[in-house]
């Protein structure tokens, strides 16, 4: 196995940070308050009552994805994140793949990346306009001074954006966790609502079966942040590892709470059935603020902070991660070699994170004209095209771990803790894929499969070509982050 110190001249800060840092960074990418917003009705819809337990099951699924990736972070911890998991576990299955593996990765998540990023700024720009109540206008003008603002916090180091990013969620999640408290407080006579089948459309768990699932499921995205900043964390084999699992654990636990308090919440005000038909309500765009003005108007101001904070801090955190897998693609050959620079200040890879930045940009101002500036309709289709690609290098990071932990770790390795996990991850996020690009679902979601398709189709013409002229260079990517403790085995 490569160490990176054999390439010094690009070499990004070693130990700039530690534990805390980790999870301060995964924990905003995750952005649980603008997910529980953008998903709780599209579940409730389906579920009713039973909302919360689509986010406990979905998280279990997250946290077997997890488990596996993280099986890899502590095995091979470096910058590279997914690019070089495929590099050294498709490897593993046969040393050709090892390079068209890492290429198709590098590109399919290059391509979807951005643009489930910028649905992120949209959801914010919209957010804050629709707060101010001001014209339809505003919301590139938010969406792009949030990206503005971000950059220099950015280009300051890991250090300075994983302290932002802390500092934006610790915000986030107690204020979510307060306006939660309040609401099952004063709905108290509800509170076992959840535990009863009412509303939604099946309704029970029948409401879980479909898109519904995929949904829970989508909401958890982030939570490998921390593996792709691997070569700034002190001890990255064993934190990477615990960052990634204890972030969805911590996110799993909001998401329950909040959506056990917006179900009690409906439910004690106007009755399960109706109260379910109002969360469960498409035109209903902010439940929580329709929750906080009916039990504790003088909260919700804080639902709107929290609705701010949320995608901003998500967005930091995203771009400080992308550009680090950015730059160590980017020294592997498949991209620019220019673009795998590090400042000799700050020691940050500046180019990637301009191109993250011009890339997202190009993503707000575009489509607010392609799509006669409805943020909704921006926001929705972004999200919809980026996540798929996501989650099919999830599934494919999962298929890879127990190749590579019983080729090159087989003292260690195990049916029950690498082959189960990688088999009922596969199995779990291959069926939300399966249920995002089904081309019966209702519009715009009916035309997902086709720019998803393009995206699939480009990847794999990208790397046919970049592994075509890289050659050896691509083999960059067997580099690891050096670690003061020894590696649990060699490649």
């Amino acid at each position: 196995m490569t160490d990176l110190t054999e390439h010094r001249e690009v070499q990004l800060r070693r130990d700039a940070i530690g534990l805390g840092g980790a999870l301060a960074g995964t924990l905003a990418n995750m952005a649980p308050v603008e997910g529980i917003f953008i998903v709780v009705v599209l579940v409730a819809a389906a579920m009713g009552t039973f909302t919360p337990w689509a986010f406990l099951l979905g998280a279990l699924g997250i946290l077997l994805t997890g488990w596996n990736v993280a099986q890899l972070a502590r095995r091979v911890p470096t910058a590279g994140s997914y690019v070089a998991f495929a590099y050294h576990g498709a490897g593993s299955i046969a040393r050709g793949l090892s390079r068209p593996a890492a290429a198709f990765t590098f590109y399919l998540s290059i391509m979807s990346g951005p643009v489930t990023i910028a649905a992120v700024v949209v959801f914010l720009g919209s957010w804050v306009q629709t707060a101010l109540g001001l014209p339809n206008f505003w919301w590139p003008v938010f969406a792009l001074l949030a990206v503005a603002l971000t950059l220099p916090v950015v280009l300051r180091g890991a250090a300075a954006s994983v302290r932002t990013s802390l500092l934006l969620f610790l915000l986030e999640a107690v204020g979510l966790a307060l306006v939660s408290a309040v609401i099952l407080v004063r709905s108290h006579a509800s509170l076992g609502a959840p535990l009863h089948a009412r509303g939604g459309q099946p309704g029970g768990w029948a409401g879980l079966i479909g898109i519904t699932f995929a949904t829970s499921v989508s909401g958890f995205i982030g939570w490998e942040n921390a593996a792709a900043m691997a070569d700034e964390i002190k001890r990255p084999r064993r934190v990477v590892p615990i960052a990634i699992l204890s972030s969805i654990v911590v996110v799993a636990l909001l998401y329950v709470l909040a959506t056990w308090a917006a179900v009690s919440g409906y439910a004690d005000w106007l009755g399960p059935l109706k109260g379910m038909a109002r969360l469960g309500d498409l035109t209903n765009a902010a439940p929580y603020v329709e929750l906080a003005d009916h039990y504790a108007p003088w909260l919700t101001w804080l639902v709107y902070l929290i609705g701010f904070l949320s995608p901003a801090a998500c967005y930091l955190a995203a771009i400080t991660s992308c550009s680090r897998w950015t730059f160590a693609s980017a020294r592997a050959g498949l991209l620019p070699r220019p673009l795998a620079k590090v400042s000799p200040r700050s020691q940050v890879p500046a180019a990637a994170v301009w191109l993250w930045t011009a890339a997202v940009t190009a993503l707000i101002v575009v489509p607010y004209f392609l799509a006669d500036g409805n943020a909704v309709t921006v926001s929705a289709y972004e999200a919809g095209i980026g996540t798929v690609p996501l989650l099919l290098v999830y599934l494919l990071t999962s298929l890879y771990t127990p190749f590579y932990v019983r080729k090159h770790d087989r003292g260690e390795f195990s049916v029950v803790k690498h082959v189960l996990p990688a088999v009922l991850a596969v199995a779990l996020v291959g069926y939300g894929v399966y249920e995002f690009v089904l081309p019966t679902q209702p519009p715009p979601a009916n035309r997902f499969w086709i720019y998803i398709g393009l995206i699939f189709v480009a990847a794999i013409a990208f790397a046919a070509v970049a592994v075509r002229r890289g050659g050896r260079r691509l083999d960059v990517l067997a580099a690891t982050a050096p670690d003061e403790d020894p590696a649990p085995a060699a490649a």
